[in-house]
């Protein structure tokens, strides 16, 4: 045997060893229901919006706030603030919210810990260069911002017929609940006193830096919102306020949240209260229960899993099981398969409103969200049913990835891209500010590279949707080769999906578009052989594709080059050692860096179980683009140490 030989035969060895732990901790992480979730870890904001509502509704639960101030001081950094994002710079909302929460906790502001935040605050602008009129709202809750100074949203927007520019229903689904429920508390307008002033956080004198140096139409636009609610259609603002609450009573998940996550469940929460609904009405009991059962204990710490990523998580969990070939791994991921089936929503929502003839079938992101699924964790539904039954092989599945299907293409924007939540239907001004606060979401690299993988895994790639999808992708590539994503981080996430979308709809790894994807992926590789790039990408063009290596972003580059059958590559190669050289003795990866976005303008987050799924995935991928592995004989044992 050549001495190349035998290193490839250690090499693949090696994988297969690497393989068989890492399968061994995803099938640990499974819950005995059927379905995998990790940890939703974002930055702190939940837990100081939390101490922040605590004080809103009058609620004087100590241990709450005691816990949240703990959890809150142990993450300060040492610049004073707090970063939104590993390794990142102090943010100033995250900063002023977790500030403003430890002094509602009893903090003087006389502490060291507190005139280091709030030097941080200052450096950074001050608390008046914050400019997201969101959340400057729950700071004006508690009267520590002037209403005045906030543009008011009318709760006549759900008074406008469907297709009226401006409805809610032009707005971003994963917003609607919230859009609606701040014009109800934006109504009234009501306060709580805090029983302190901010004066501290302030860079330049107060009289002169309470009014937002904002642009004049977002100027105006805020004038004219508070004339009106000063002189509202009484009849109309009347109308108005008793039909939203309706609608968002009627919006309520089984489950008491709005949405399946915390944010909008709290916002909703709020705009009740300033309607009138007491803390013991039941639809307010059912989402306080909501609320709580978001919290989660961590390292002695009170945390906040502000979404539930279980639909996703299990989805991408389903694939690398199905993707190893290990028996145990797939007896595994049919247990998921019922649990999946049992949650594929069946009924019309939201976005049923503005689409002609609605099929329901897609699935959402959290454990309740019938209202809005999602085409992101219905596309990873139905690859990942897929890689388990091919079509004719499973009634049951065949016919959920049938409506699934029908719903994604009723999705489809006019462009040929697919969006998460509905296509872009924004009529008037002000897109891009709206997307960067979670307001609308236009299509994107990732979203429709993962749809188009479902399309193709389903036998649909030769559609007429498939190939306007394609197309969107050809339009929108970037003249460096990549794409940007839009819900992670950032041109490698979009480049990778997208690649992967294109072969998976037979377009060939030597087809000029998939090439000039695949040679900016290999560009971007870091010394170590993995790849990485920062959350600072997205505001920073220095950063794209740039940054410590991740598990999780090596998996998705090396699932690309792939995809394009470029396994048998010396980058595809080091990238695996990488994975290799970097697995813990348990099987798991470490990976403290957020690689997720929510909002554009600040809310990221990690995975705990994704950083072991993409790795498994890539893999085994390798191993099938290769022919399978070296070793043909047997397979190691789950804790990789004895061939057999």
């Amino acid at each position: 045997m050549t001495t190349d030989a035998i290193e490839f035969t250690e090499f693949t060895e090696n994988i297969e060893r690497s393989l068989a732990l890492a399968v061994g901790a995803l099938r640990r992480r499974q819950d005995p229901a059927g379905y995998w979730k990790g940890e939703f870890e974002t930055s702190l904001i939940g837990e100081a919006a939390e101490v922040i509502l605590q004080h809103f509704l009058r609620l004087s639960d100590d241990a709450v706030t005691t816990a949240a101030a703990k959890t809150i001081l142990a993450e300060q950094s040492a610049t004073g603030g707090w970063a939104s994002y590993h390794k990142g710079p102090d943010e100033l909302l995250l900063s002023v919210f977790c500030y403003v929460a430890l002094r509602l906790a009893g903090h003087d502001p006389d502490e060291p810990a507190m005139r280091a935040a709030a030097e941080s605050i200052r450096g950074n602008g001050g608390v008046e260069a914050v400019d997201n009129p969101t959340m400057l709202a729950w700071l004006a809750l508690i009267g520590l911002w002037p209403w005045r100074d906030i543009p008011l949203i009318p709760p006549e927007l759900i008074l406008l017929p469907s297709r009226f520019p401006g409805n809610i229903y032009q707005i971003g689904a994963a917003a609607r609940g919230v859009v609606v429920a701040n014009s109800l508390f934006m109504a009234h307008r009501p306060v709580t006193p805090a029983g302190f002033d901010i004066k501290e956080l302030f860079a330049r004198p107060v009289a002169t830096a309470r009014q937002l140096p904002r642009p004049p139409a977002v100027r105006i636009a805020t004038t004219l919102s508070h004339w009106y609610a000063r002189h509202p259609i009484g009849f109309l603002r009347r109308r108005a306020i008793r039909k939203a609450a309706k609608w968002l009573v009627r919006a309520q998940e089984r489950d008491g949240s709005w949405g399946g996550n915390w944010p909008q469940t709290a916002n909703v929460v709020v705009g009740l209260d300033a309607v009138g609904y007491r803390q013991d009405h039941p639809v307010v009991e059912s989402a306080m229960a909501a609320l709580d059962r978001y919290v989660v204990t961590r390292n002695g710490q009170r945390r906040l899993e502000m979404w539930t990523s279980v639909v996703m998580d299990t989805a991408l969990a389903m694939s690398a099981a199905a993707m190893t070939g290990d028996p145990a791994a797939r007896s595994a991921a049919e247990q998921a398969v019922r649990w999946l089936l049992t949650n594929q929503v069946t009924e019309l929502g939201d976005w049923a409103v503005l689409t002609k003839d609605p099929v329901p079938g897609g699935w959402p992101y959290e454990f309740d969200n019938n209202a809005n699924p999602d085409t992101d964790d219905t596309s990873f539904a139905v690859a990942a049913l897929r890689r388990l039954h091919p079509r004719g092989t499973n009634p049951a599945v065949d016919d959920a990835c049938a409506r699934a299907c029908r719903w994604m293409l009723s999705q489809q924007s006019k462009d040929g891209g697919w969006t998460a939540f509905e296509p872009m239907r924004w009529q008037l001004p002000g897109r891009d500010a709206l997307a960067r606060i979670g307001f609308l979401e236009a299509p994107s690299a990732d979203i429709t590279g993962h749809v188009l993988e479902a399309l193709g895994a389903d036998g649909r790639a030769h559609t007429p949707a498939a190939r306007r999808g394609i197309a969107w992708l050809r339009r929108n590539q970037r003249p460096d080769g990549s794409w940007p994503g839009w819900w992670a981080c950032y041109h490698l996430h979009g480049t990778s999906a997208a690649v992967t979308g294109l072969t998976a709809c037979g377009v060939p790894g030597t087809d000029p578009t998939v090439s000039r994807a695949c040679a900016w992926i290999v560009a971007h590789q870091q010394d170590d052989g993995g790849w990485g790039e920062d959350i600072r990408a997205l505001h920073d063009p220095a950063w794209i594709g740039t940054g410590d290596s991740t598990p999780s972003q090596t998996a998705w580059a090396l699932l690309a080059l792939i995809a394009a059958g470029r396994a048998d590559s010396e980058p595809v190669r080091a990238g695996l050692d990488f994975l290799i050289r970097t697995q813990q003795a348990d099987g798991d990866w470490a990976e403290p860096w957020h690689t997720w976005v929510v909002h554009h303008d600040g809310l990221y987050w990690r995975d705990t179980l994704l950083r072991l799924v993409y790795p498994v995935m890539a893999m085994s991928a390798y191993r099938a683009g290769m022919g399978g592995s070296a070793r043909t004989d047997g397979t190691f044992d789950a804790d990789g140490t004895e061939w057999r």
